[in-house]
């Protein structure tokens, strides 16, 4: 039995030795000039014994073959240009000088890779250049419109500067256009136009205006005179009380705006009826009174007895 657990420890002993080899890999990330990521991954090699990578899973980055020496740690980079959708991986595989082998894993999570790395590279502005006839005129003209900004500086020249996420094609982020170079093209004179030839003064004959004969002022006929009349009756209650208007050639009588008619009882729907006498026309002339006010009152009728009274008989 001591024997067999001797034996035992050593196998343990050996396991634990083994597991102790192994790499321990690491990655960074920042963006690259132009865009993209630039991936910067440490491989560190944990023992004191020289180490080969005998699988990769990036072999462009490290490829199989490589060499760590005793706890060395080497540096690999590589550039990403389109942003992954899960974690970033290398797995490498390695065997030491002893035999022993193992597999370690890195990994670069997706947030790292922002969006502030996407730079889109377009090219900069054709701005053209206005010169004007006359010296010292030359200025540049309205900038085209694209991402980016401009700036006239106070040597005529002019500043054009890429919005964030985006440079030019010489991967700058910013052009200066020298000052334009005026010509001095001299603007042409205008040429001297004769005076206007004016035309000979013709005085025109005296024309005698004959005198201006004012028609004389057609009168209206002689306005007819007419006199008009209203009345009432008020009787007891109000569903009786009436009002008419005397029939009259040449005059309209009218009552809360509306015409009323002549000749005729009408029922009086109110405690106070206004009416107003006008002429027809010009052709006639009223005289007398012309706005009758009339109130009707709401005394109530006498009401029959409930009991017959005695006749004597």
């Amino acid at each position: 039995m001591t024997l067999v657990l001797a034996v035992g420890f050593a196998v343990v002993g050996v396991a634990g030795a083994a597991s102790a080899h192994h790499n321990t890999i690491t990655g960074t990330v920042t963006c690259k000039t132009g865009g993209g990521w630039a991936v910067t991954w440490r491989v560190t090699n944990s023992e004191r014994i020289t180490e080969t990578i005998t699988a990769s899973s990036r072999p462009a980055v490290v490829p199989v073959g490589t060499q760590l020496t005793a706890r060395q740690t080497r540096t690999f980079t590589e550039t990403v240009t389109t942003k992954p959708t899960s974690a970033l991986e290398l797995v490498l595989s390695g065997r030491w000088a002893n035999g022993n082998r193992a597999t370690n894993k890195g990994s670069i999570p997706v947030a790292d890779f922002t969006d502030d790395c996407v730079v889109t590279t377009v090219a900069p502005p054709t701005v053209p250049v206005v010169d004007d006839c006359g010296p010292g005129n030359a200025h540049f003209g309205t900038v085209p419109s694209g991402p980016w900004t401009s700036t006239t500086n106070s040597d005529g020249s002019l500043t054009v500067t890429a919005n964030p996420g985006h440079q030019f094609t010489n991967g700058q982020t910013s052009v200066t256009y020298p000052a334009p170079v005026d010509s001095n093209q001299p603007c042409p004179t205008p040429p001297v136009e004769p005076p206007p030839v004016q035309p000979p003064v013709v005085t025109p004959p005296v024309v005698q205006t004959p005198p201006v004969v004012q028609t004389p002022e057609v009168l209206p006929a002689q306005a007819q005179v007419v006199r008009a009349q209203a009345r009432k009756i008020d009787k007891c209650g109000t569903r009786s009380d009436l009002f008419k208007v005397a029939k009259r050639s040449g005059v309209v009588y009218t009552s809360r705006g509306k015409v009323l008619e002549q000749g005729v009882w009408l029922k009086a729907r109110h405690r106070s009826v206004t009416v107003r006498a006008e002429a027809a026309d010009a052709g006639y002339a009223l005289r007398g009174k012309q706005v009758w006010r009339m109130t009707f009152s709401t005394r109530p009728c006498a009401k029959a007895p409930e009991v017959a009274p005695d006749t004597g008989s």
